[in-house]
């Protein structure tokens, strides 16, 4: 399959979703219904049956994590005092820049880019970067938000709540569960696998589509400055750092590093956009940020998918 046939699809639907939207051939309202079953339901499905029929390494990638995360924690240093001293940010505002910078989108693009561009066997590292990511990225940004009245227990409160959040996630459930019955070899009822593999079919379309009416959600504004040093080292050094981290310090297996890389050159992922209301700052600018890395990010997955053996 060649490049333009792998990533045709993907904006094709993608594009669906945002003048379904932007029509107004789909109210508000029903994209939100739409996005719920999507992420609530389909993608756990597809998250579930996969992780139970993974092939899963005998350290658990551990080293592979560790040559994702150590980029992405020296990126959001960056970011952070970029922020503040560039900037001149607080201490929260500093975290929401840090976590827009560092945290992918690998679920409503990394999913069906991965699933489409390099098949089944890719989806295992890119589960563990999503099971992840939300654990490392959130328990820092809270740390990093409030450190200027720093209050262990207020902090090990939020990091418990955020445990709970995740637990309670469809989709971190779905991982869990599905990792649960590989590593116990607790048989799936074939049935039952069946109509659960007949489910996620749906969820690259539901996931693409989604992605498109999101983009009309979001708006632009006067946010372009920060919002484009955002983009800048989202897309650009990011990816160069986790390349750099998986090729050549850690020397990761080639598929999985592949992964991994595509991961990083996501747009700025949602969850972002989420920290940044909860503690009211920054939504303009991260909503911002992620329409425009969500269109530029087709240039460097183009060259990441080319390039990287």
């Amino acid at each position: 399959m060649s490049l333009l046939e792998g990533i045709f699809p993907v904006l094709a639907l993608a594009l669906a979703g945002y003048a379904a939207a932007r029509s107004a051939y789909l109210k508000l309202p029903e994209t939100l219904a739409l996005s719920r079953f999507t992420f609530n339901l389909i993608i756990p499905c597809l998250l579930f049956v996969n992780m139970v029929h993974a092939d899963i390494p005998t350290n658990f990638g551990v080293k592979f994590l560790l040559a994702f995360y150590l980029p992405v924690l020296f990126v959001y240093l960056i970011a952070v005092l970029i922020a503040r001293y560039w900037l001149s940010a607080d201490a929260t505002l500093q975290s929401v820049f840090a976590m827009a910078t560092t945290y992918s989108n690998t679920t409503v693009v990394g999913i069906p880019l991965v699933l489409q561009m390099l098949g089944n066997d890719a989806l295992l590292p890119l589960f563990l970067i999503i099971a992840t990511q939300n654990l490392v990225l959130f328990s820092l940004g809270t740390i990093v938000a409030e450190r200027e009245h720093f209050d262990i227990k207020a902090i090990l409160q939020s990091i418990a709540r955020l445990l709970k959040q995740l637990l309670g996630s469809p989709l971190t459930a779905s991982l869990i569960a599905g990792l649960t019955f590989n590593l116990l070899e607790i048989p799936l009822y074939q049935p039952l696998d069946a109509s659960l593999t007949l489910m996620s079919q749906a969820a690259i379309p539901c996931a693409l589509f989604v992605l498109g009416t999101s983009l009309h959600q979001y708006k632009v504004g006067h946010q372009i400055k920060p919002a484009l040093m955002i983009t800048g080292l989202k897309l650009l050094i990011l990816p160069l750092l986790v390349a750099l981290s998986m090729l050549v310090v850690f020397d990761i297996d080639p598929l999985w590093a592949k992964t991994a890389i595509l991961g990083a050159t996501m747009p700025v992922g949602i969850s972002a956009y989420v920290f940044s209301i909860r503690y009211h700052t920054g939504e303009a600018t991260v909503a911002a940020a992620s329409v425009i890395s969500t269109l530029a990010s087709l240039l460097p997955l183009t060259l990441v998918l080319l390039l990287v053996p």
